[in-house]
């Protein structure tokens, strides 16, 4: 995941709105760029520019409904709606016809989901398969070779969680994957996954998953086991602290206290959830993480086309009538949930007159310019840095990307941008004062950039219905709506009942109606209540760069609004009682 996410983070700083599109003949260019200048191999490289190429000889659409991509031969332009390759012109008029008289009937499958994916499930149970079997790899002698440098001090002595579940309901091996991370520290290595196992898992921070992974094993535990397992947990970990002193920050240790007790909150959020949906007497028959192999393990048919909107774990629930059906769970560890993740390239896809002041290309191109102008018209300087003690960072830098500083002069890269960004402040922070103006215009600039873009997706309209517009394909209400998925916020359920508390309806085509952009400050997408015409804040607007000086990429981001969660804390209390 990691290349993955560098590829891409180096991809869109070449093209021009920040934005990589594989049907885009320079954009293809620009990435073979890419993938040279990350060295790597080069049947990688050609076999990824061969599958884009391939994929550039169709055309490549976005089903509105869905938001998946698809490739196709022809699709109604019009709708955008799919068709199959080398459809027919009355194939594809037909299409339209559906779209000028739409079906209102939305088929609620039997966990209450009223989307087109097929959420049916294989009756059984995932336990006896396979995959819930598989032992975790490396065993435990190879993991103890690998995690020599980052295993915790003792005493106290390693814990063991043999034992405190006999039978787990989902797959054994994460009860080790949960003991060798207790057993470890944070360090550059042990914040992977693949530190643990060398079976696919999670992504995100090393604590987070450990917490996710600890609600997704508690949902099928007994009420014993779970109180038996958090508080084997938390004595370790105090003993741990105790005794070494050194780890009591608490990003020191990956298994935390805090950790913990959101897992506790969010699995009595989920079961909660669970027996007012089904009804008592509803059972978890087996829990599983957002991988493949393990959701198809539960009898999730084609897991690529049918997962969830984002859900990080599943659950196979036996309704009291004895039939199996799957629930989806996004988990948050608390309010401050981060909704969207967008960059300010789409300002030009949403305004095609977009003014410079808010373009992230005319932005980024200036900075380019700017920090390579510096560096050339002050080289005096620059190479007496470099060649000090107080240039050790940045040649270290320049070290690890494999870059001279005459090639970091291309400035065609973040890694490029990054090594004359640090070069100029570090000659700032030795006194440099034409380093220092150059510090202080990018602040300026990048203030300027936000204040305007703030301003714009408020005031703007073609700005305006373009933010409104993908917001409403992409929150995730929809996906509560639909009945996809629900979302354990620590300790509350954002589902459709308390959807209905706080809106007044679970129906989504209605929520999204009524969404509306305001200025704040901070600025916020809100829902504008009809019958009062009261606008309460959802989600935060935030627009910042990512990589400050040397990005060249303007994050678009949302978040829950403080001012959201005291609503769902009174739909939680509404819905399912006050909390214990």
């Amino acid at each position: 995941m990691k290349l993955i996410n560098k590829i891409l983070e180096e991809w869109a700083y070449r093209v021009d709105n920040g934005m990589p599109n594989p049907g885009n003949p320079l954009h293809l260019v620009q990435l073979e760029e890419t993938l040279n200048e990350l060295r790597l191999p080069r049947k990688v490289s050609e076999k990824l520019l061969n599958n884009l190429r391939q994929i550039k000889e169709d055309d490549i659409v976005k089903n509105k409904d869905s938001g998946n991509t698809y490739v196709v031969k022809k699709h109604n332009p019009d709708t955008q709606k799919l068709v199959k390759k080398n459809a027919s012109d009355s194939e594809i008029e037909k299409v339209k016809q559906d779209k000028e008289e739409p079906s209102t009937e939305k088929k609620v499958q039997s966990n209450g989901y009223s989307g087109d994916k097929d959420k049916s499930l294989k009756q059984g149970n995932p336990n006896q398969t396979e995959e819930y079997g598989r032992d975790l790899e490396p065993d435990d002698d190879g993991f103890n070779e690998r995690n020599k440098k980052d295993a915790n001090p003792t005493p106290p002595p390693p814990i063991s969680l043999d034992g405190i579940v006999e039978n787990p309901k989902f797959p054994k091996r994460y009860l080790k994957v949960l003991e060798r991370m207790t057993n470890t520290k944070v360090s550059t290595r042990s914040k992977k996954w693949s530190h643990f196992s060398d079976i696919e898992g999670g992504a995100g921070r090393i604590s987070a998953q450990a917490g996710e992974l600890l609600t997704m094993m508690g949902s099928s535990m007994s009420d014993e086991e779970f109180e038996q397992l958090t508080n084997t947990l938390l004595e370790h970990e105090q003993k741990l602290i105790d005794e070494n002193p050194e780890l009591k920050k608490e990003g020191k240790r990956i298994v935390t206290k805090s950790w913990i007790n959101a897992a506790k909150q969010s699995r009595k959020a989920i079961k909660d959830r669970l027996v007012k949906q089904y009804g008592e007497g509803t059972e978890i028959v087996a829990s599983a993480w957002d991988v493949k192999n393990e959701v198809e393990a539960m009898g999730l048919s084609d897991y690529d086309k049918n997962k969830g909107f984002s859900t990080d774990m599943y659950v196979k629930v036996k309704k009291p009538d004895g039939e199996e059906v799957l629930d989806e769970v996004s988990l948050k560890k608390s309010t401050k949930v981060n909704f969207l993740n967008s960059s300010a390239g789409k300002f030009e896809e949403w305004d095609d007159d977009l003014p410079d002041e808010i373009n992230q290309t005319v932005y980024r191109n200036k900075q380019r310019k700017r920090n390579i102008d510096f560096i050339n018209n002050n080289r005096e300087a620059v190479d007496k840095f470099l060649n000090s003690p107080e240039g050790e960072s940045v040649r270290k830098l320049m070290e690890t990307k494999g870059l001279t500083l005459e090639e970091a002069l291309e400035g065609n890269s973040r890694d490029k941008q990054n090594v004359l960004w640090k070069t100029i402040k570090g000659l700032k922070e030795q006194g440099n004062e034409s380093a220092d103006a150059i510090v202080e215009q990018d602040n300026k600039e990048h203030s300027e950039f936000v204040e305007n873009a703030v301003t714009a997706i408020t005031e703007n309209p073609k700005l305006k219905e373009g933010m409104l517009n993908d917001i409403r394909q992409e929150f995730p209400l929809k996906a509560v709506s639909d009945g996809e998925e629900t979302m354990a916020i620590g300790p509350n359920s954002l589902d459709k009942e308390t959807m209905k508390a706080i809106f007044g309806t679970d129906n989504y085509d209605e929520i999204k109606e009524n969404l509306v952009a305001e200025p704040g400050p901070p600025p916020f997408i809100g829902y504008n209540v009809a019958a009062s015409g009261e606008v309460f804040p959802v989600a935060q607007i935030g627009i910042r760069e990512d990589g400050r000086g040397y990005g060249g990429q303007i994050k678009f981001e949302m978040i829950l609004h403080k001012d959201f969660a005291p609503r769902l804390e009174k739909a939680q209390s509404e819905v399912y009682g006050e909390k214990e």
